[in-house]
């Protein structure tokens, strides 16, 4: 199954650190349109939005209305912690929720079972997965398990400290506690898939891998001071990544949209 996961799009009529998301994103969501009209899904994991306005989400809707990705195969979209889950719900009125209102379900894909996780609390940037949510993914993964599906979780938050300061003082708060749902689903989770970082990162937690792209407008570079109010941005290369889930296993590619014109093509005699 061929899958698409882009990541911190933060839409917003405002340029961010001399950034324009929104040409940014248009010229990503052009680029997967140009190259990669087979994929069976696109996820993009949180921060649709920048500080969570009405306009900004209106605008994302547009843009997403008018581009090749509609019906079954528009993005599914998961809010991050600059994202306002009421407005989102607000404009995006399909948007599925739980028995208790947090914006998360589930869909059977060729691949297995897709997990949208939400991992918002408003007031703060650091990531919640509180005792409900768990309560909620728990359930989900015991069903996954019992018929015999593979599950793949989409989140904003990265679920592991990524030994950046700046990243990891606004990390899933309940680390200890998601770890122990994870260690004990750990033979059903395949790939744990979030953003958050704004660069782009791979790993595993309690055996399960993850991944996560750049955003696609800032940037980031990961500073390893220690420095926890120091954050490393500049003309960096955005990228989404091109994501084939198999049987055999997983490869992820890190497609920085941007550089394709450097390109130079060979063609061996």
């Amino acid at each position: 199954m061929k899958l698409i996961h882009i990541s911190d799009i933060h839409i917003h009529p405002e340029a961010i650190l001399d950034h324009d998301p929104i040409d940014n994103f248009a010229r990503c969501l052009a680029h997967v349109e140009a190259n990669h009209g087979d994929a069976e899904r696109i996820v993009i994991t949180g921060d649709l939005t920048d500080r969570g306005l009405e306009q900004s989400y209106r605008h994302l809707q547009s843009m997403l209305a008018t581009s090749s990705f509609t019906g079954e195969r528009a993005p599914r979209l998961i809010i991050g912690n600059h994202d306002d889950r009421e407005t989102f719900a607000a404009v995006f009125a399909d948007a599925r929720r739980d028995g208790d209102g947090f914006i998360q379900w589930t869909e059977n894909t060729p691949a297995g079972l897709f997990v949208y996780m939400d991992t918002v609390e408003p007031g703060t940037h650091a990531g919640h997965y509180c005792e409900r949510r768990r309560a909620w993914l728990d359930g989900v993964l015991m069903h996954a398990a019992a018929s015999g599906q593979p599950a793949w979780l989409f989140m904003h938050h990265n679920p592991i400290a990524v030994h950046v300061a700046n990243a990891d003082q606004i990390g899933i708060a309940q680390e200890a506690e998601l770890h122990d749902l994870l260690a004990r689903h750990r033979d059903t989770i395949r790939h744990i898939f979030f953003g958050h970082c704004h660069y782009t990162l791979s790993g595993t937690v309690r055996g399960i891998p993850f991944s996560a792209p750049r955003s696609t407008n800032h940037a980031c570079w990961p500073d390893f001071s220690g420095i926890a109010t120091r954050m490393g941005h500049g003309d960096l290369q955005p990228n989404y990544a091109v994501c084939f889930l198999g049987p055999e296993g997983v490869v992820v590619h890190s497609i920085d949209f941007r550089d394709e014109d450097k390109v130079l093509w060979r063609m061996e005699d």
